[in-house]
């Protein structure tokens, strides 16, 4: 028998943590009755969640981990649905049993690499700040940046809602007039345009070229890529598929 909270991880419906939100919620039903934290499901077994019910078979348990790279472009959003009728990046996609989980996210107007997986919980840990992931971006920005707001920005700036934003590196692109390559390990929302504002500049051009060991290379704009095997033994996170 197997946590209920493993099996939506691994159905890409839900991280463990996430699941266990909503079980103290009370919104995730095993049989028709409400979960706790201990409730376990075997083969057979109905789990009901957000309206969906999903049956407990032993194809769960040979189901392949995924995990594939996406060219966001600008102006798709980073949602499954939006009230706004915006594009969203899920709408390129290809079908999967089960569900796409964005790793991270990107803004409407940055554009770049964009990791999803089938596996809520390498998605959690992928995105958890105890992982120290690094991400590198491309910027141009507007405004005069020198190596005194380059040392802030490494060492550290109050970027707004009680929060710290800094770069672990930055380094000029010699080929273009005040575009740069910046590193960081935290993911706050829109973290480099704040901390660039910060120091009096603003971006005007944002793309995500590496997300931890992954490259963007020469994937084109709005194409997608599964991950080799290669690749994903190059990833930080370690797990078993």
């Amino acid at each position: 028998m197997y946590r209920v909270q493993k099996i939506l991880s691994m159905l890409g419906v839900l991280s463990r943590r996430e699941c266990e939100k909503n079980i103290i919620k009370g919104l995730v039903k095993v049989n028709g009755i409400v979960a706790t934290l201990g409730t376990k499901v075997k083969i057979g077994d109905s789990i009901t969640f957000d309206k969906t019910k999903y049956t407990v078979s032993s194809a769960i348990f040979d189901s392949k981990i995924e995990i594939m790279i996406y060219h966001k472009p600008c102006g798709e959003i980073v949602t499954s649905k939006d009230n706004a009728n915006r594009k969203t990046v899920f709408e390129r996609l290809p079908d999967i049993n089960g569900k796409w989980i964005n790793i991270g996210r990107l803004d409407l107007e940055t554009s770049g690499l964009l990791l999803f997986t089938n596996n809520g919980d390498i998605a959690n840990k992928m995105m958890h700040p105890s992982s120290n992931i690094s991400r590198k971006y491309e910027v141009v920005i507007k405004g005069s940046f020198n190596d005194i707001k380059k040392e802030q920005c490494i060492k550290g700036l109050d970027i707004g809602m009680s929060e710290i934003g800094k770069f672990n590196s930055i380094s000029k692109c010699k080929s273009t007039t005040n575009k740069y390559t910046i590193t960081l390990k935290t993911g706050k929302n829109r973290e480099v345009r704040r901390v660039f504002r910060s120091v009096g500049c603003t971006v005007i051009k944002l793309k995500r070229i590496q997300y931890d060991n992954i490259k963007l290379n020469n994937l084109l704009v709005g194409e997608y890529r599964y991950l080799t095997e290669k690749e994903i033994k190059l990833l930080s996170i370690p797990f078993e598929n």
